[in-house]
C-alpha cells in the first residue's frame, strides 16, 4: 500500500477518533501466532499502546474506534548453519493498527458492563526485526530461509507498506464510566506473507497470522 494513502488513512482515523462522545488510553498485553508452513515458529508476550474512542447509540449499543502501537515478539526456529544445531531466534514485529468494533453490553450488573464487539482491524507496517542483530546470517527451519528476509518492508524497493486486513471478536467488561478491560482474538484475513522475498518450491508461501490481546482502557 503506498505511503502517502497510509498517512491520508491514518489522518482520517485520528480525526474520526477526535470526533467521538469519549476518548481514552489503552495499554495491554499480546501473543501473535504465525500460521504459515514456511517457518517453525513459537508465540511469545508482546505489548499493545494506544488511544480509544467512542460512539455511544445507547445503553447497551456502542461504536470503538482505535488506533494501537502493536510490539509483538515471536520466536521462530533457526541455525547459525546448515549443520548447527537448532535454536529459537526471537524477533520483534512492529504494527499499527485501527480496529473499528460494534460492541453491544448484553448484561448491565449495577456499575459493571459486560459486553460482546466484532469488527475489522486494519494493520498497517510488517517488517520482523532481530532482537540479537549478530544473528542476521542465521537460517531458519524448515527451508533454510536467512533471517533477515523477514524485513517485508525494508527489503521492499516499491515504495509501499504492507497493509493486512484481521476479524476481532472480544469479550469486554466496563466499570463505572472510566474503566474497561477487552479479552480479543484477531482473525488474519489477508495473506501476510505475499510481500515475503523467499520462495518455496515445496510449500506454498503464504499464511494468515493471527493474534490474541489483552487490553485496559482509562476513559475520561
Amino acid at each position: 500500500m503506498k505511503k502517502y494513502f497510509v498517512i491520508f488513512f491514518f489522518t482520517c482515523s485520528l480525526s474520526i477518533v477526535a470526533q467521538q462522545d469519549r476518548i481514552g488510553i489503552s495499554v495491554g498485553a499480546t501473543n501473535y501466532v504465525t500460521n504459515t508452513d514456511l517457518l517453525f515458529s513459537k508465540s511469545s508476550t508482546g505489548y499493545t499502546f494506544g488511544v480509544f474512542a467512542t460512539k455511544e447509540f445507547n445503553e447497551r449499543s456502542a461504536l470503538f474506534i482505535e488506533i494501537n502501537y502493536n510490539s509483538h515478539f515471536v520466536k521462530f526456529i533457526g541455525r547459525e548453519n546448515e549443520l548447527a544445531i537448532p535454536e529459537d531466534i526471537k524477533f520483534k514485529l512492529e504494527r499499527i493498527s485501527i480496529p473499528f468494533s460494534y460492541n453491544y453490553s448484553y448484561l448491565l450488573l449495577d456499575e459493571f458492563k459486560f459486553g460482546l464487539n466484532v469488527g475489522p482491524s486494519f494493520e498497517f507496517y510488517h517488517d520482523y526485526k532481530l532482537t540479537d542483530e549478530s544473528k542476521e546470517d542465521y537460517l531458519l527451519d524448515p527451508f533454510l530461509i536467512p533471517a533477515q528476509d523477514l524485513r517485508f518492508d525494508t527489503l521492499s524497493d516499491d515504495n509501499t507498506i504492507s497493509f493486512n486486513m484481521l476479524i476481532l471478536f472480544g469479550l469486554n467488561v466496563q466499570y463505572k464510566e472510566n474503566f474497561m478491560a477487552s479479552f480479543r482474538y484477531y482473525y488474519g484475513i489477508t495473506n501476510t506473507y505475499r510481500r515475503s522475498p523467499f520462495y518455496s518450491t515445496v510449500v506454498e508461501t503464504s499464511g494468515k497470522d493471527s493474534y490474541f490481546s489483552f487490553i485496559t482502557t482509562y476513559l475520561f
